[in-house]
């Protein structure tokens, strides 16, 4: 009865909504009763339904409600994680800032470097400053003792080479490279030391080789014309001297061109030096010579002539210096240099400009522009 009595009062609240609405249709038709046993079964009918979906609604809210409450807990800890791990690199970040400000205080308060700091030692070098004797051959004083030359270079190979094929050359007759790798050579050489520092008084690293005692490296200005010569020890990469050739690179010449120290060997007390530019005899009429020096006092012992040696390295073999020069369109020798007055003693013509002159054993090869030549060694 307490389900029929709901009923009528929803019946009766929708009927008087119902009387509150206009009426949409167009014309009244008359409502039929329905009958008494038809009535019973309606009412079973709606209580079942009301049942059933008072059931279903309640099962449904639980399955919904542990749903939700699945994908909630999911979320939470996708969301509850990320919070964790911020708080975490927060703590981290906070820790590498106070770490980067200290550094950064530290580093405010370091002093400043130099960029030849690689090499302390080398940077504390002060360049000797070598005065030049003047233009054209000079010689201090004549040796006490003339020594007797019996140096003797015969010609055994002359074979056209394909210019470019320098490092062949080389690998060929099982010679050392004594450059180091360095731009403007086609037969790249082993690599500079790392304790070798790349410039040296903010002047960069130009040129460089070695021998079994020394490295030899040359800075300046402007690329391969370099005046200053550092000399490193071989085994150690300690720094030996520096010495300052402005004196001899900047004599002037017709074009403003300078020259620049393109090789140099110690050998005992003495240190000598070839400095050359590339460029026409009648543009530097005084360029492309070798200088003595006295290591014990720094004194410049001789100068060549000029025009003898231009070639990328000379060798010494007894008391004797063999050097090259040439150029494009002039004459191309081989001259062999008396190592105690820098006179020329004998000269060799050959097809090209000397390029490298090599000693191994009792042969000297010699690679010139396009030619590559061979000497039986004789004293």
């Amino acid at each position: 009865m307490k389900l029929w009595d709901s009923f009528n009062h929803k019946q009766k609240k929708r009927s008087e909504i119902c009387r509150s609405v206009p009426c949409l249709h167009t014309s009244e038709k008359p409502i039929k009763k329905v009958k008494p046993g038809m009535r019973t079964a309606v009412i079973m009918l709606i209580s079942l339904s009301i049942l059933l979906t008072g059931c279903t609604s309640q099962h449904e809210e639980e399955e919904e409600h542990t749903s939700t409450s699945e994908y909630t807990d999911i979320e939470t800890e996708e969301i509850l994680s990320p919070e964790t791990h911020s708080e975490e690199s927060d703590a981290e970040n906070e820790m590498e800032s106070t770490d980067s400000d200290a550094a950064m205080e530290a580093q405010d308060e370091a002093p400043e470097t130099d960029p030849d700091a690689s090499s302390p030692a080398a940077a504390d070098m002060s360049p000797i400053h070598l005065e030049n004797p003047g233009v054209g051959y000079y010689l201090a004083e004549e040796p006490e003792t003339v020594q007797e030359h019996t140096l003797q270079l015969e010609q055994i190979y002359e074979k056209a080479n394909a210019i470019t094929d320098e490092e062949g050359w080389f690998a060929a007759n099982q010679l050392e490279i004594p450059f180091y790798g360095m731009p403007g050579s086609f037969a790249e050489g082993e690599q500079l030391p790392e304790q070798i520092p790349d410039s040296f008084k903010s002047l960069p690293l130009t040129q460089s080789w070695f021998d079994d005692s020394f490295i030899y490296c040359v800075y300046g200005e402007v690329y391969y014309e370099g005046y200053l010569l550092n000399l490193y020890e071989k085994d150690t990469c300690e720094p030996v001297m520096s010495l300052d050739f402005s004196a001899f690179c900047s004599e002037e010449y017709e074009y403003g061109e300078y020259q620049w120290v393109r090789w140099a060997r110690v050998d005992g007390q003495m240190l000598y030096v070839s400095l050359s530019h590339n460029t026409y005899s009648e543009n530097a009429p005084n360029h492309a010579y070798i200088t003595a020096i006295d290591l014990t006092d720094m004194s410049i012992l001789w100068k060549t002539e000029p025009l003898v040696s231009n070639a990328r390295n000379f060798e010494i073999i007894g008391n004797e210096i063999v050097c090259g020069y040439g150029f494009t369109a002039e004459d191309d020798f081989l001259y062999q240099i008396d190592r105690d007055t820098g006179r020329i003693l004998k000269q060799i013509p050959v097809n090209s400009q000397a390029d490298y002159i090599i000693q191994k054993d009792d042969q000297l090869f010699v690679r010139t522009y396009d030619t590559n030549y061979v000497f039986q060694i004789t004293q």
